[in-house]
Parts: structure tokens; sequence; C-alpha cells
């Protein structure tokens, strides 16, 4: 999601620049374990294996108040990059993704070249932009944001689900708001994406009406899991596979407990989990000044490799540490996935793109992004896979376990 701007540039080179260079190592398997971790978008259902019986009630969250600000740090007026490409290749691609051909020639008279990228950069008319479809803004923003350069299609707003009406909640914002925006929101897959918010901010006008909007805007969908326990359950089985990490005699007097009852046999998954993730989870990352002084914000690999951690690792906000403990102390599996496994994600190009956690079926802990107002939830693969997108439309999964467990 989008982050303040002088956070940005170093954030990128920390995170991103130093990854190119993973996928020597990740790219090992011959056959990757994709094929094994798809499954449909999460819902209310029932969920069956060696992690026992699983129902999963669909619930969304936003960060507090206290925690939203406006400072999203979008372009001021739109501005697009288009790198290795001249002005008459821009326009033809504009014209490729459904623009009118006088349309195409106005934008390729706007086209300025940029030597840092060897290519152009274009500011369209900002009521034209407001003006495009639905389909054709997908269209763009999707080519747009092959590139990082491109901050306001990269780092967009995104939330998945059918409509609007899920979306932009009339509890947050008022109706002359969502007038606003609505016309803005553009879809990839099943997830919708607002870039052009900063179109709309001088006509919401009042600060608290724009701090609501955030908060409706970064709401993510995520999932209650209960683990059913009962007089029937093969309890040594349950513990075995939630007692990962040296916990096994943790976790078992509450399996057992419930199992006893006489009534309500379930219990969260939260509860089953190792403390890291017990105190991330549906949680947002707490900022504070001493922040500034840490090598990176908090991100998906930092969270993956804690995630067995009693006490949070910040040597893993190193790339280089976290990618020499992913290739040292850990070994790929293709199959018969655990607890606590890392999931890898990688693009077309073989970069590694996300990490998160395998926890059951094919639901994943997953931190996604680097901003303060996103959260650590649990989702589906194909949820995480569609959230990144932009990353990569049929990304590549590589899982890696623990040595030591």
């Amino acid at each position: 999601m989008a982050i303040p701007r002088r956070w940005l540039v170093c954030i990128l080179f920390l995170l991103i620049v130093p990854w190119i260079g993973v996928a020597a190592y990740l790219i090992k398997p011959e056959h990757p374990p994709g094929g094994a971790m798809t499954g449909p978008s999460v819902g209310r259902q029932t969920r069956t294996g060696r992690w026992g019986e699983l129902t999963l009630v669909p619930i969304t969250i936003s960060p507090p108040m206290e925690l939203v600000f406006t400072d999203w740090d979008f372009m001021p007026r739109p501005t697009w990059f288009f790198p290795g490409v001249d002005a008459d290749g821009a326009a033809r691609l504009l014209q490729s993704a459904g623009i009118s051909a006088g349309d195409a020639r106005q934008l390729r008279a706007r086209a300025r070249p940029e030597p840092r990228i060897q290519g152009v950069f274009i500011r369209p008319d900002p009521l034209w932009v407001r003006g495009l479809s639905p389909e054709i803004r997908a269209r763009i923003y999707r080519h747009l944001a092959r590139s990082n350069l491109n901050v306001d299609q990269t780092q967009a707003f995104r939330f998945r689900g059918r409509s609007p009406d899920e979306w932009l909640s009339h509890d947050l914002i008022s109706p002359r708001t969502r007038q606003l925006v609505e016309p803005l929101i553009y879809r990839d897959g099943d997830y919708m994406l607002l870039s052009d918010i900063e179109l709309v901010r001088a006509e919401i006008g009042s600060d608290e009406e724009l701090r609501w909007l955030g908060k409706a805007l970064f709401q993510q969908p995520t999932v209650l899991v209960r683990l059913t326990v009962d007089r029937a359950t093969d309890l040594d089985a349950l513990v075995e596979y939630w007692g990962r990490g040296g916990r096994r005699t943790e976790i078992r007097p509450l399996l057992e407990s419930v199992a006893g009852q006489s009534s309500d046999h379930f219990v969260d998954v939260v509860h089953l989990l190792p403390v890291f993730a017990r105190d991330h989870l549906y949680l947002y990352p707490e900022l504070s000044v001493a922040d500034l002084d840490r090598p990176a914000v908090v991100n998906c690999l930092w969270s993956a490799l804690n995630f067995f951690s009693p006490q949070s690792d910040d040597r893993f906000l190193d790339d280089a540490t976290a990618i020499r403990s992913l290739r040292e102390d850990y070994f790929v599996v293709e199959g018969n996935f655990e607890l606590g496994d890392v999931v890898a994600f990688l693009d077309e190009e073989g970069n590694l793109f996300h990490a998160a956690v395998y926890i059951a079926d094919d639901l994943l802990f997953s931190k996604n992004g680097i901003s303060a107002m996103a959260p650590w939830t649990l989702m589906s693969i194909d949820d995480v896979k569609g959230y990144y997108r932009w990353c990569s439309e049929s990304p590549r999964l590589i899982v890696h376990r623990r040595k030591d467990l």
C-alpha cells in the first residue's frame, strides 16, 4: 500500500534490488509444488486434513483511526513512466489499451524523454484521466504497474471483493465521498484497485473525512479459523501437526480441555500458533521514531523467518542476512507441507517478490506490503496470488522448511 515517499527509495533499494539475484538459489526443484497448493478463494466453509477439521469465517479488518494517515504519497498529478519505450511506442501501448487514436496523438505530444530509464514519461490531463472507463483504466494501469517507477499503480489500494459496496462501506464514508471515488476503481482479477486518490483529495475537503476514507480503503479481508476438537478427534495427530517447533506439550492441554467440553468443541487456530504469529495476526505494525534507525520496515520476509522465533529477530530486516538464512537454515520441499513452511513467490524471471508462511490446507500467514497500514492476515494462496498479480500473473511457488524442526 502507499507509504511516505521519504521511505520508499530506501525501502525499494534495501528490499527489492538485492532480491533480483535470489533466483539462482531459489529455483532449485525441477517440478515446483505450485499445483499442489491451489484452491478456491476463502469463504465460510470447512476444510479437513492432517490439520483436523477447520471452519473458516470471513471477516474484514481495518486499521484503527489512531494509525490512519493521509499522506499516502501518491503523485500529486498523474505521471506515467514508460521504461525502454520512446514516445511513439508509449502512444501505441496506450492505444492498444483502448484509448482513441486522437487521444493517443495528444498523449504522444505530452511525452518527454527520461534518460535515466531510457524511455519517456507522460503527464496526462487529470480530467481526462478521471474520465477513463474502468476497463481502459485497468488495461493501462496493469501495464504501468510493471515498473516500480509508477508508484500510484504498484502501491494502489486494493481489496478483494465483487463490488464497491463491499469496500466503500457507507458507515465509514459519506455518500458524496463514495461518488467521488467509485468511478476511479478498476479491477484486476478478483481485486478492486484504486490508484487515483489524488484526483479527489481537494474535492473531499475535510481532513477528517479523508482519514475515514483511508480507513475504508485500507480494509483487508481475512478469515477467522476454528479447529473442531471433540472426543472423536485424534488428539495425537493434532498435537503432532500444530505443535511443531517444540510446542507439543504447550498445546496438548488446550486441545484436551476443548475435547472434554460438553459443547463448543472448537478452538481458534490463533491459540495454536507460535508466539510471534499470535502476537501479530490481525494486528498492524506499531511504528515509532526508533523505527527510522532500523535497516528497513518490517516486511513479508522478516515476518516469515520470524514465525517460530520467541522474540522477533531484526537481523532479518537485512536482506543479505535473511536470504543467507533461507539458503542455509532451510531446505526445499515439494509436498506434504507442514505448519511453518516458508512459501516463496517468484515472478516469471525468477525474482522473489513475496514470502508467506504455510498454516494448513491452502491458508497462509501473510504480511502483504511494507506499509504500517498492512496487517498480518490469514489468506488463501490464490488470494495472495491475486493481491500480487501486478508482480506476476503466474507466480512460481517454492516451499522451504527449517532444518531444525
